[in-house]
């Protein structure tokens, strides 16, 4: 069986806790090196990675003469404002990449991304993982098989604690920590709504002058005969994402920090049996997927969807199609998205 060569590119906590651990449990995968900046900017110590994850070289550019000759693709987990000259460096050197989102800062130069990926015959991918959740895969079902009804709203939700661990460089980026989460809940929107530009914007003051995170960002999109909506906040006592898909019969919420799907039913007239029916399939549902998740947890088994996106990586740089759901199109299509934000906070 081939084997897809693969260089890891950043040592951060995104390649460390993601990206090498989905690539180790694909065995077409053969994890050859780790680039990063210095020493100092890994997770771990270089050395125990290299242990940790059979890694025979350890280098600080995409010069080094090991990766032009013993790599096929490139897996980028760098801060955001690195990932549109890394993967042009990667792509420009005849690598397949895959990035982390957000795919690039802007469109234009997620187009360009595009443009050369695809004169090269070159597969170009994106972290999109959140839709191969186990919840959001369930939630998919769900509605394959018509348990939810028909669905006509969806919304996303984001509350953030100032107080979360983040990356020293969020503050460098445009609209800060919104950037470098917003896309999640964009693509889910894109995937459940079928949302594309929103039709309304609105981006509140920034949290401090040192921050250009916004208090409360919102938004409404409207396609293919289901409406979404987005409602963050970065000013939140809790942290907490959810997708809800508001069905005719049923709805449902995707936890994704927790990996967790809650059904709840039609209450029907909002009689109080209905209402205590609805709070004890909410309290069920949270508890049980609580103890599964947390299970997984425990055994290393709750990835969020990044083995099936290494999959879908693999898959494509090995037969040459297109990685479907993670394409660098699909990459594009949310950074367009979140230019029309940045365009609203400009004023």
């Amino acid at each position: 069986m081939h084997r897809l060569r693969v260089a890891f590119v950043g040592g951060g906590w995104a390649t460390c806790h993601r990206h090498l651990p989905a690539a180790r449990a694909d065995a077409r995968i053969e994890p050859v090196g780790l680039v990063t900046q210095t020493p100092a900017s890994t997770w771990y110590a270089p050395a125990l990675i290299r242990r940790r994850f059979g890694l025979r070289h350890i280098g600080y550019s995409l010069d080094e003469p090991w990766l032009a000759d013993d790599v096929d693709a490139v897996v980028i987990g760098t801060p955001p404002d690195t990932h549109y000259p890394m993967a042009m460096d990667a792509l420009c050197r005849g690598k397949h990449v895959l990035v982390e989102k957000p795919f690039a800062l802007s469109a234009e130069h997620a187009a360009e991304m595009v443009r050369v990926a695809e004169e090269a015959g070159l597969v170009l991918a994106v972290v999109h993982n959140f839709q191969f959740a186990r919840a959001t895969a369930r939630a998919r079902a769900l509605i394959a098989r018509g348990a939810l009804g028909e669905v006509r709203t969806v919304t996303g939700f984001q509350a953030s604690n100032p107080a979360r661990r983040l990356p020293r460089w969020i503050g460098t980026l445009p609209m800060g920590l919104f950037t470098d989460e917003a896309p999640h809940l964009l693509y889910l929107l894109r995937e459940f709504a079928g949302a594309s530009a929103p039709e309304s914007i609105f981006v509140g003051p920034p949290l401090a002058a040192d921050d250009p995170t916004p208090l409360t960002v919102g938004a409404n999109f409207a396609a293919e005969g289901r409406a979404g909506a987005l409602n963050m906040t970065f000013a939140s006592a809790v942290s907490e994402w959810y997708v809800v898909l508001f069905g005719t019969r049923r709805t449902t919420i995707i936890d994704l920090f927790r990996d967790i799907l809650i059904v709840l039913p039609d209450d029907g007239g909002h009689g109080s049996l209905e209402v205590l029916r609805t709070s004890g399939s909410a309290l069920a549902g949270h508890l049980r997927g609580v103890l599964t998740s947390g299970i997984r947890h425990v055994a290393s088994q709750l990835d969020y969807g990044n083995q099936e996106v290494m999959r879908r990586f693999v898959d494509a740089a090995l037969t040459g199609t297109p990685p479907e759901g993670i394409s660098a199109r699909d990459g594009l299509a949310v950074v367009e998205m979140m230019e029309a934000f940045q365009a609203a906070a400009r004023g």
